[in-house]
């Protein structure tokens, strides 16, 4: 009876969740219904031009009288929304490019019984919406918004311009206002996409060009700014080749539509096989009969060796005869030589025996050739280094002969001279002296003329520049009490100078009166070292003054220290270069002390490579020392070291920053008389202040600078 009585519970169960599934599935008809119903109105077309006055119009069509839309705006990323209560989307496409002003797309999208429109904005800038019937008219207004490119403070795009060239090929133009660093061009598809580096771009550039009407590859070009960068999308049609190339300022892009042929030769490359085309249905046909067939197709001459037999069954249909060649020949395990207008169809390993036996007979009529002597004359390796390169290849070669021998295999190849060879080489004259065979000596010729060119050589210019600034400045005082006790008498003539020099002072030249000033010493001296000071009488005071002597002191300067190495060296060869000093210092050892040095120097060690699209790769290392003979350790001073060591690639001419060290000292100080100095207000009065501020700076700069024949700088 339980067992029942849960399958009646179970039973009942799966009827309620029945029943409330089918309520939720016609509660969400009707709401849909009811949507589409209220949303009659009907969002039918979207479009745009540009009119006088710098604006730009936007036009909204409704199937019935178009809503007053409520709006908002949103700075990052600029756009400007619009909803349409009441109304659906019957768009073909939710999202169009607009590419016109500071415009670059709008979206529609329906949800809710009600349509969003969006505009994407480069900036905002003002706009009116007007309803007139079923539009909506929105206008964008541009006139006011500030597009200058010196804001923007960096490399900048001036102009994006197209052309139609005399081939009928399409050429983007972009300029800048410097050379671009970064420019990446590629081909996405149907696509060509650019990506530029550390570029701004003005408001007005960014928009979309529609160049359909010059009947080019190129039908649209949308460039927009992506953070710091910018990256522009070409759109194409048809089959095309495409260019990039830089002149100074200016890169251009160049895009040219295929011939008939040119499309024709590019397929074939692509499939790897060109013949004409034919159509094969043979069952259990003999193979002989089928490549006789081929040959009269070509036209061309086949011999079939008597070892090919056997049959085929094959059904080719619209296939390059080459292909079906191929396939043929491997499928029966031939092989094929072609010679001129001749074919040569014989199983694989035939063919194998009988190029071998071809070489062996090639190389018994070598060694039975006579010898001559002839002397090669080098101009720029030494001969020296021909006769090691030579051997390195006889030792080759005779390593692949045994490994060969070992395994049954023969791998003859072209030797540039014999095993009855004798080469030898004479430094004094720069002569190669060369007893082999007439055919070996000439094909050593066409070897040296390869290899017997210039080295190209670098220059590199290397600056370490040390820049110092100074500020120090010092404010210090000192407080004086001075006692004066005066009398009037007459004295004699001689009595007068004789005071005079005791130091006395006389109201004039005849002595009648007279003061005697005795100073006492200073109750406050905060002077520092009285560099510039000037005294004022603070206050007079009963048979006394007290005086008041300000010191203040303010010191600036810079300087900056330019080292400049220069090395000369060909490629891939290290050099180095250095000058300073030597410091001795006494070192122990086991038989006791000795005197050994040190190195204070500045050097440059670099090993410079030319690669392709004239750029050199540096291996560098970068010394400047100096002795600190101020602060010496037993006699030894010590050595400020400042090295960089890096690899870099730079282009020829190009100056790049290797590093930089930045050092600051900042010190202040305050020198005051305890208690007073704490006074508010009345302490800095007895108070010295001293302030020093030393900035030291070290930065390196490197120039490679490829060299042609002439030994002058390209």
């Amino acid at each position: 009876m339980s067992n029942s009585g849960n399958i009646r519970e179970n039973i009942m169960n799966s009827k309620i969740i029945f029943k409330q599934f089918l309520l939720a599935v016609l509660w969400g008809i009707s709401i849909s219904v009811v949507s589409a119903v209220h949303a009659s109105n009907m969002l039918e077309d979207i479009s745009f031009s540009s009119i006088p006055g710098d604006k730009v119009q936007v036009i909204l069509q409704f199937s019935e009288q178009a809503p007053e839309p409520g709006t908002f705006t949103i700075d990052t990323p600029a756009r400007i929304a619009l909803d349409f209560p009441g109304t659906g989307v019957a768009l073909e496409q939710k999202r169009q490019t607009i590419g016109i002003g500071l415009a670059r797309s709008i979206t529609a999208v329906a949800a809710g019984g009600r349509t969003r429109v969006v505009l994407n904005m480069v900036a905002l800038t003002k706009y009116s919406t007007e309803v007139s019937g079923n539009k909506l008219v929105i206008v964008l207004d541009e006139a006011n918004v500030a597009r200058s490119t010196a804001s923007l403070g960096r490399n900048t795009i001036n102009d994006i311009d197209f052309r139609l060239g005399d081939d009928g090929e399409g050429n983007i133009i972009i300029s800048f206002t410097e050379p671009p660093k970064n420019v990446n061009l590629k081909q996405q598809f149907e696509k060509l996409v650019v990506n530029i580096e550390n570029v701004a771009l003005p408001g007005e550039l960014e928009r979309r060009l529609d160049v359909n009407d010059f009947n080019t590859p190129i039908s649209f070009i949308d460039t927009f700014a992506s953070g710091k960068n910018i990256k522009m999308t070409v759109d194409t049609k048809g089959e095309f080749e495409h260019l990039g190339y830089q002149a100074g300022k200016t890169f251009t892009i160049e895009v040219k539509g295929l011939t008939k042929a040119q499309k024709e030769a590019r397929e074939k490359a692509k499939f790897g096989y060109s013949g004409e085309r034919l159509s094969l249905n043979f069952q259990d046909i003999e193979v002989r009969a089928v490549l006789q067939l081929i040959a009269d197709f070509t036209g061309k001459n086949m011999v079939t060796s008597d070892t090919v037999s056997g049959s085929i069954t094959l059904r080719l249909k619209n296939v390059p005869w080459d292909q079906a060649l191929a396939i043929i020949l491997k499928t029966k395990g031939l092989g094929m030589r072609e010679e001129g207008n001749v074919m040569r169809v014989a199983p694989a390993e035939e063919l194998a025996a009988i190029e071998k036996q071809e070489l062996e007979a090639m190389k018994q009529i070598a060694d039975l050739l006579p010898l001559v002597t002839e002397t090669i004359q080098l101009q720029f390796v030494p001969a020296s280094a021909v006769v090691k390169m030579l051997d390195e290849i006889g030792e080759s070669e005779a390593s692949k002969n045994q490994a060969s021998d070992s395994s049954g295999e023969s791998d003859e190849g072209a030797s540039y001279v014999s095993s009855r060879a004798t080469v030898v080489g004479d430094d004094r004259t720069n002569k190669l002296i060369v007893k082999d065979t007439a055919r070996n000596i000439a094909q050593l010729r066409r070897l040296i003329e390869e290899i017997d060119t210039p080295t190209r050589q670098v220059l590199i210019d290397a600056r370490v520049v040390s820049a110092t600034d100074d500020f120090s400045k010092d404010i210090g005082l000192n407080w004086s009490y001075r006692t004066t006790d005066k009398s009037s008498h007459q004295p004699s003539s001689t009595g007068v100078e004789a005071l005079k020099e005791r130091g006395f002072a006389f109201d004039d030249d005849s002595g009648r009166t007279f003061a005697n000033h005795k100073t006492a010493d200073a109750v406050v001296d905060l002077g520092e070292l009285q560099k510039n000071a000037f005294g004022i009488t603070f206050a007079f005071l009963k048979n006394g003054l007290i005086d008041l002597e300000i010191s203040a002191s303010q010191l600036e300067g810079s300087s900056e220290l330019i080292s400049s190495p220069r090395v000369v060296t060909t490629n891939g060869s290290p050099a180095m270069i250095k000058q300073g000093t030597e410091i001795p210092y006494l070192e122990q050892n086991e038989s006791g002390n000795t005197v050994a040095f040190k190195d204070a120097v500045l050097s440059l060690e670099v090993t410079p490579l030319i690669i392709p699209g004239q750029k050199v790769h540096m291996d560098l290392k970068i010394n400047k020392d100096l002795p600190d003979f101020a602060n010496t350790v037993l006699g030894v001073p010590p050595i400020d070291t400042k090295e960089i060591e890096t690899s870099v690639l730079v282009g020829n001419g190009d100056t790049v920053v290797l590093g930089g060290i930045f050092e600051r000292n900042l010190q202040t100080s305050t020198d005051s008389v305890p208690v007073l100095g704490e006074i508010p207000v009345i302490g800095a009065a007895f108070r010295a202040n001293s302030k020093l501020d030393e900035k030291t700076e070290l930065i390196i700069f490197i120039t490679p600078k490829i060299m042609d024949e002439t030994l002058s700088v390209r």
